[in-house]
């Protein structure tokens, strides 16, 4: 019956899915479900296959208004099944096999906004996301009839339920399912997280284990990799320009671009990622790659003989670079205790913490350092770019954390509902609690005014992005016993930067994407919330594509922000809230050093190092070396001497900068 049926529908016809007013809104394997004027079919890219769907009016209004289409392996061999969700609709529309005579219309939650739907489990299931976080499972398999309907999860996604994000995808490979999701504002760009159905929950993913994740408006697909420079990465495109694809690393949480794969695209389908010179990827697959796995050799050698002299006859550099992989603070001493040598190449986990009311005249090379945080241990690694130089220190209390801001020695970091204040010195540990929060993912970007030894009143700022014209505002000063939440209107369009807030003036700034700035103080005891339009005054002109950071000079309490474009482009602004708003494009900072990062930024003068006149982010380069922008020369730059790499950067995402001096023994 079924061969009969499929012989009456197969044709030689060729289908081209970019022809005008023709529509391919989805795509599993070979089969793609394609809008033509006045009617619908599914369609067999290889085989010709052309299956013509059932009638339903306002297709035009199908085009508009379908958030996503879901194309899914059916029972029957061969064919396949279509899942239409729309936006403002409470029901999905499905159409499957044998004979595809109707469209089956499922009821989902009433007044709950769909955000995204997926097919999982080899196309017996389709899981539906909704705004709140809410979970539903649409069971497709063994057949679709007028019962099927939604069964809700027990168990919600971990998002928050009022902040704006940029992207949430759910993603199926195999027999899992993925949340990524992308707040705006957010100092990690992307959180990707396991659904685990036996313990209903989801665990949050540091590594994707061999496959790899595409990202484009409401497209999704993962696919196999083996090729090491691919691994582990979620790629994706910015709004609608498919021009450029970035490559998120979610294990050590950095940006980059790639050219490893292009984008074919047109206007009215969904877009392929293909490997350059390679056939393309397909989306949605469940098969699976067979892993291989190296044997370990059962040949036998004998252990070398110990040369006590080793310290002689290993180069410096040699011995400089196995410090760096020592990664335990217990491993680090007993390196230095061999020799004087070793105890010169890697300096001792013992600094004193620079604040800005210690007033030095100068700082060296050892004390600036970019701090990263891993989540499962605790380790963090304190970076050098004037020596390329790491040191590592353990820290229980951060395990599971995320470092929010830095300033003045003193971290602020948060677990979930949890959120401390940590002086993360090796000598003297101080950590202040500060009250848990109702609700998880409460702030998108975090500071605080000063640090709690320097400062009888320091204030604790965070703001969430509820929607263009509205942000939460969260604060707790010193003395509070729960964190106040307060809701203010913006009176002009505003959308978060992913920069820090700067506590300029008792006041916090927030820089925005446009480039205007939005204000947070007290006035008499009572908070406000001001936007001062800046956007206008920049020259060149900020796009969306740019990425903003505020930064703060001591000396003559002068806030910059700093733009970069898409194309690498480094642009210093002198900012002035004064009678007269004036923004000025700065061509020097003279002997000033800016470090920025999404996290925290300062300002340092008077350095003793090489480098003057420049901006430094947590950027390298293809080799690994330290790449920052120089003013002067108009570029970015390799700290390195004998590197010329400068090209394809990446950049270390939710990193602090923070001021300490090592000290001798």
């Amino acid at each position: 019956m079924e061969k009969k049926y499929l012989s009456s529908i197969t044709s030689n016809e060729q289908i081209d899915v970019n022809k005008k007013v023709r529509y391919c809104l989805a795509r599993w394997d070979d089969w793609g479900f394609c809008i033509d004027g006045v009617e619908c079919f599914v369609w067999h890219f290889k085989c010709h296959t052309k299956i013509m769907l059932p009638y339903f009016h306002h297709y035009d209004y199908w085009i508009t208004e379908v958030l996503k289409c879901v194309v899914s392996p059916s029972t029957h061999e061969y064919l396949c099944n279509v899942s239409l969700f729309f936006r403002e609709e409470r029901y999905c529309l499905i159409c499957g096999p044998p004979y595809y005579k109707k469209w089956v219309k499922v009821k989902l939650y009433d007044y709950s906004r769909l955000v995204d739907a997926v097919t999982f489990c080899n196309g017996e299931k389709i899981c539906t996301l909704f705004q709140e976080g809410k979970l539903g499972i649409i069971q497709m398999i063994p057949e679709i009839t007028t019962s099927t309907c939604l069964s809700p999860l027990t168990f919600r996604a971990p998002t928050d339920v009022s902040a704006l994000y940029r992207n949430r995808h759910l993603v199926s490979w195999q027999d899992q399912l993925f949340l990524v999701q992308r707040k705006v504002g957010s100092p990690s760009i992307f959180e990707v997280w396991e659904a685990d159905f036996e313990t209903k929950q989801f665990n949050r993913v540091f590594n994707l284990d061999g496959f790899i994740i595409f990202l484009s408006g409401q497209f999704s697909a993962a696919t196999s990799s083996s090729l090491p420079q691919e691994n582990n990465n979620v790629y994706f495109t910015q709004c609608n320009d498919h021009r450029i694809l970035y490559a998120f690393h979610v294990g050590d949480q950095s940006l980059s671009t790639t050219k490893q794969f292009g984008i074919c695209s047109s206007h009215n389908s969904f877009p392929l990622f293909a490997r350059s010179g390679r056939a393309k990827i397909q989306h949605n697959t469940s098969t699976a790659e067979d892993k291989l796995k190296k044997r370990p050799s059962r040949i036998k050698s004998k252990p070398a003989p110990v040369d006590s002299n080793i310290c002689i006859r290993l180069s410096l550099d040699l011995q400089s670079e196995i410090s760096h992989y020592l990664i335990s603070q217990e491993a680090y001493m007993s390196f230095r205790l061999v020799c004087k040598l070793w105890r010169s190449v890697a300096p001792p986990l013992r600094w004193k913490v620079v604040v800005d009311g210690d007033a030095a005249p100068s700082y060296d090379q050892d004390s600036m350092w970019l701090l990263s945080l891993n989540q499962k241990d605790g380790l963090c690694t304190f970076y050098n770019p004037f020596r390329n130089f790491n040191c590592y220190m353990s820290n229980n209390d951060l395990v599971g954390c995320e470092i929010r801001y830095a300033k003045d020695g003193w971290l602020l970091v948060s677990k979930g509902k949890s959120f401390f204040l940590l002086e993360p010195s090796p000598s003297q540990k101080q950590i202040i609690h500060l009250p848990q929060k109702r609700y998880d993912y409460l702030c998108d970007i975090m500071s605080f005014s000063a640090s709690p030894t320097n400062s009888s009143g320091w204030v604790i700022f965070g703001i969430a992005l509820l929607n263009v014209f509205q942000v939460r505002i969260s604060y707790l000063r010193q003395g509070d016993e729960r964190w106040t939440c307060i809701t203010r209107d913006s009176e002009v369009p505003f959308l978060l930067s992913s920069s820090s807030p700067v506590y300029f003036g008792e006041e916090f700034c927030v820089i925005g994407q446009n480039g205007d700035v939005g204000v947070f103080g007290f006035k008499d005891g009572t908070p406000y919330w001001v936007i001062h339009k800046l956007f206008q005054q920049y020259s060149p002109r900020i796009y969306d594509a740019c990425r903003l950071f505020l930064v703060q000079r001591q000396d003559q309490n002068v806030l910059h922000s700093v733009v970069v474009t898409p194309q690498h482009d480094v642009h210093v602004y002198e900012l002035d809230f004064g009678s007269n708003i004036i923004v000025k494009l700065v061509k020097e900072v003279k002997n000033w050093l800016f470090f920025t990062s999404e996290a925290s930024s300062v300002a340092v003068c008077g350095m003793n190092v090489n480098v003057d006149n420049a901006v430094f982010f947590p950027t390298f380069n293809t080799c690994n070396d330290y790449t920052y922008y120089s003013l002067k020369d108009v570029a970015f730059k390799v700290l390195k001497d004998n590197c010329t790499d400068k090209t394809h950067q990446k950049e270390l995402l939710n990193r602090v900068w923070i001021r300490c001096e090592l000290t001798g023994n």
